[in-house]
């Protein structure tokens, strides 16, 4: 075994490599890479909202259209009835017995088994408002038995019916045909 000295000989590179720490350029480029991360999300967070608004009035329209179609196949009148201080609205169908909005009851899902109800500003849909639904004189829709949209009275609709969500995007029910269009 070689004999050593008190005093090392090795250049003082060779001694530090034990302990190694960031240099200030490895330091500055994670700095700039996180920038560079963080200004991309800003935008892409805010158009978050936006999209789940887009989804929502896609929703709506698909559940309108559903309602709609579903009075055309049974002979039945189907309700859309929407109600903007819950964020909510239901589908409801009426009992042949008992014609009329007055005696009609929620459907069921066919999806979940439940009440057909859609709630919106909760789950995907948070942030997003049911702002308002003018339907003729209210805020509930029926579809006959050959696909026309009528008003909460089972009057068919003479002009065009709206429910607009926030961030401005609305479902528009045409009001002979009862087709519904969804857009900003």
């Amino acid at each position: 075994m070689p004999h050593r000295s008190i005093r090392d000989t090795r250049p003082c590179r060779a001694r530090s490599r034990g302990v190694r720490g960031f240099t200030l350029i490895e330091l500055l480029v994670v700095l700039v890479i996180t920038a560079i991360v963080a200004a991309s999300a800003v935008p892409a967070m805010s158009t978050t909202q936006t999209t789940r608004a887009r989804v929502a009035c896609r929703q709506v329209a698909r559940d309108l259209a559903f309602a709609r179609e579903r009075s055309m196949a049974t002979g039945t009148r189907h309700w859309l009835v929407f109600d903007s201080t819950l964020d909510t609205y239901t589908v409801l169908v009426e009992n042949p017995a008992s014609p009329g909005r007055a005696g009609a009851t929620a459907l069921t899902d066919p999806a979940t088994g439940r009440a057909f109800q859609q709630s919106l500003n909760a789950d995907e849909f948070a942030g997003v408002d049911l702002a308002s639904a003018s339907i003729g004189a209210g805020s509930e829709v029926g579809f006959d038995w050959l696909g026309r949209p009528c008003d909460s009275g089972s009057t068919l609709l003479t002009a065009s019916g709206t429910v607009t969500l926030s961030n401005s995007q609305t479902v528009t029910i045409e009001p002979r045909s009862g087709l519904a269009i969804f857009g900003p």
